[in-house]
């Protein structure tokens, strides 16, 4: 086994991008795994890997991350973020890569103390443990502050050049950026949706109303876009908040979910997830005109159906002042 290649998840934040360098410049092989998630911030991790100059693979977290989202091992954090549930899961998808590529280990850019639940000393034994993969996870950015690992004991890697960063400080992080010159990476400091109370409710709305073996990939995709609104158990509408979500929530449009937009006016898409009845339409149209740019009452607004356009005025639908459900999130 080839004991200069290593598989590092490339999340597509900064860390991740400064572990993946510190290990390049000790002359290890790096391939980045990507593991796309409907519950990540955008990242430019393509950009990251072309900037490193190493291999990319992107693989989905499947169907098996949103049954661990519903039922975590190991619970919460503070939102809805199962977060040591989410460290094994992603090691032990990366596995199998290390092993078909040859591999001798895997790496993250995690830092000690930054994350409460997850990047605590105690949490990062217990993942190591979990996965079955104890020394052959390395965390190049903390690695002087943790036990020493399999690829340091063999000679593979040189822990005196690797890094005892902790906490939750960015400071010596964005100071490397700017040494090692990386442009692509996102800034640090988050890029889980699942840490932000606004998402989180969204998505135990979602888990709420929708049963289990329903809830698909692009429905948690779809709570990162719009404001939410629960009108009743079997009815969200989903408005957009500007010109390019308005677009972004077309894309989500068929399997049980229609788009009403504004016809004449300014306002944003309605996103439609539930039943295409009239009562749906009056309550799109109500929250379009309340969140519109006061439409007249000659105006219209539009969705398809059965492959043509269908219009309607505004004049003589529900009221914008006529009382919704609060939003969902």
């Amino acid at each position: 086994m080839p004991a200069t290649r290593a598989i590092g998840l490339l999340s597509g934040g900064l860390d991740s991008a400064l572990a993946a360098r510190l290990l390049l410049d000790q002359g290890i092989e790096v391939i980045g795994l990507h593991l796309r998630s409907p519950t990540a911030c955008r990242t430019d991790v393509r950009g990251v890997a072309r900037e490193l100059g190493i291999r990319l693979e992107v693989r989905d977290k499947g169907a098996q991350y949103l049954r661990l989202l519903r039922h975590p091992r190991w619970g919460y954090g503070r939102n809805m973020n199962p977060c040591l549930d989410c460290r094994v899961f992603m090691f032990q998808l990366a596995r199998p890569l290390m092993e078909e590529c040859g591999a001798g280990f895997l790496f993250s850019g995690e830092v000690v103390g930054q994350r409460p639940m997850s990047q605590m000393r105690r949490g990062i034994e217990m993942i190591d443990r979990h996965t079955g993969l104890e020394g052959r996870i390395l965390r190049p950015l903390s690695a002087r502050l943790l036990p020493e690992t399999e690829p340091e004991r063999r000679g593979w890697v040189d822990r005196a050049r690797l890094l005892a960063i902790s906490g939750r400080g960015r400071e010596q992080q964005l100071a490397l950026a700017a040494r090692f010159g990386l442009a692509h990476a996102q800034s640090p400091g988050g890029g889980c949706l699942l840490t932000d109370p606004i998402y989180s409710a969204k998505l135990r709305d979602l888990f709420q109303h929708t049963p289990e073996q329903e809830t698909a990939a692009e429905d948690v995709a779809l709570l990162s876009t719009g404001r939410h609104f629960r009108v009743h158990a079997a009815l969200e509408v989903v408005l957009g908040r500007d010109a390019a979500e308005n677009r972004r929530l077309a894309e989500f449009a068929g399997s049980g979910r229609w788009l009403v937009e504004p016809d004449g006016f300014q306002g944003p898409a309605a996103l439609v997830c539930g039943p295409r009845d009239e009562e749906s339409l009056r309550q799109a149209i109500a929250l379009i005109v309340r969140y519109g740019r006061k439409p007249l009452p000659e105006d219209r607004v539009r969705w398809g159906q059965a492959g043509a356009v269908l219009r309607r005025t505004i004049r003589g639908t529900i009221s914008p002042r006529a009382p919704l459900e609060a939003p969902a999130g």
